[in-house]
C-alpha cells in the first residue's frame, strides 16, 4: 500500500502502486479544479491541463514518470507540477491539489505535512 498524503486537505488517503491519481481523487471526493477546470475539464485525457497537483515530497520515484502529453503541457510549469490524470503511483508522496492557487498558509502546511513520516 502507498500513502498519498494531501497538503491542502490535510487528510492521508491509502491507495495501491498502479492507481491513476486522478481517479483516486475523484474518489475520495478531494476538489482538484480549480473553476475552469470544473466547467471544461477532458475527463482524464490529458487535453485539458487543469488537472495540475505538485509533488511536495516522497522519493523521486513515488509516481511514475513524465509522460509526453505532460512533457508537452507542462512546458512553462514548474518541474514539480504533475497532471494527476496521466500520474499513477508507485509509492507514497506529499501532493498539493491546485498549486496554481496556492493556499495563503501553504509553507506552514508543507512544513506540518513534511514532519510527518510517510509510510513507505
Amino acid at each position: 500500500m502507498a500513502t498519498i498524503r494531501f497538503i491542502r486537505e490535510g487528510i492521508d488517503i491509502q491507495c495501491n502502486p498502479g492507481e491513476n491519481l486522478r481517479d483516486l481523487v475523484i474518489k475520495e471526493k478531494l476538489q482538484l479544479y480549480g473553476l475552469k477546470g470544473i466547467l471544461g475539464n477532458c475527463g482524464g485525457a490529458g487535453q485539458c491541463s487543469t488537472c495540475f497537483v505538485s509533488v511536495e515530497g516522497g522519493t523521486k520515484n513515488s509516481l511514475t514518470p513524465l509522460t509526453s502529453v505532460e512533457e508537452e503541457k507542462l512546458k512553462n510549469r514548474p518541474d514539480n507540477w504533475r497532471l494527476a490524470c496521466q500520474t499513477l503511483i508507485k509509492s507514497s508522496a506529499l501532493i498539493l491539489t491546485k498549486p496554481q492557487s496556492p493556499p495563503s498558509n501553504l509553507e506552514e502546511l508543507r512544513n506540518s505535512a513534511e514532519n510527518k513520516k510517510l509510510p513507505r
